[in-house]
């Protein structure tokens, strides 16, 4: 029997310290927070089976993201020995919103950010790949893998950004169903700095 508490997710939580975001975005608690955004309320049974992780794994990592505030218990479910505890996040997205932080902090935040997305995604690829999981035939292809460089005004960025946010919600749209297979999505776009060849020409 499931017993839940209340529990209001709200759109978005801006997590406000630049600690507190890399808490929350060190690698094992990212995908964390991303499968629960797709499975939760959830157990930690529940979790760890999502990630194919053991489950005293799984503890200290969610209490780090229930000690920062993005994740709430939300009840409890009977199990055959003793009621266990199940976990919800506070809100279905989170942003950062650094405050009273100087911008080499906010940089090295950022900086720390985008290497655990790619550790997740160079994890990914390779439990994929060992499990001979790619197809790259000319009938299938299961993966895209793109790299692209262009120079970009700020309303160009901002046109790049609003595409990358349509995926985004089209992806948000297919969570909590299973149909078809689990892929992962990962996006990146960022400022290239050269000493040389990066400068724009001159009008």
């Amino acid at each position: 029997m499931y017993i839940p508490c209340a529990v209001h997710r709200k759109k978005v939580h801006v997590v406000s310290g630049a600690q507190a975001w890399a808490v929350m975005m060190a690698p094992v608690r990212f995908e964390l927070v991303e499968v629960m955004r797709d499975i939760a309320p959830c157990s930690v049974g529940e979790l760890a089976d999502a990630v194919d992780r053991p489950a005293d794994s799984i503890y200290p990592h969610l209490r780090q993201l229930v000690r920062i505030g993005v994740v709430v218990e939300a009840g409890s479910r009977a199990s055959r020995t003793r009621p266990g505890k199940v976990y919800d996040l506070v809100a279905d997205d989170f942003r950062p919103g650094f405050q009273r932080v100087g911008a080499r902090a906010k940089a090295t935040a950022i900086d720390r950010t985008m290497q655990g997305l790619t550790r997740i995604v160079s994890s990914t690829s390779r439990k994929a790949a060992a499990a001979g999981r790619f197809s790259y035939d000319e009938d299938f292809r299961n993966v895209v893998a793109k790299l692209e460089q262009a120079w970009l005004t700020p309303r160009e960025l901002a046109a790049v950004r609003s595409r990358l946010q349509s995926l985004k919600r089209y992806l948000d749209a297919r969570k909590g169903r299973r149909a078809g297979e689990l892929y992962l999505a990962a996006f990146f776009v960022m400022p290239v700095v050269r000493k040389r060849g990066a400068r724009a020409a001159r009008a």
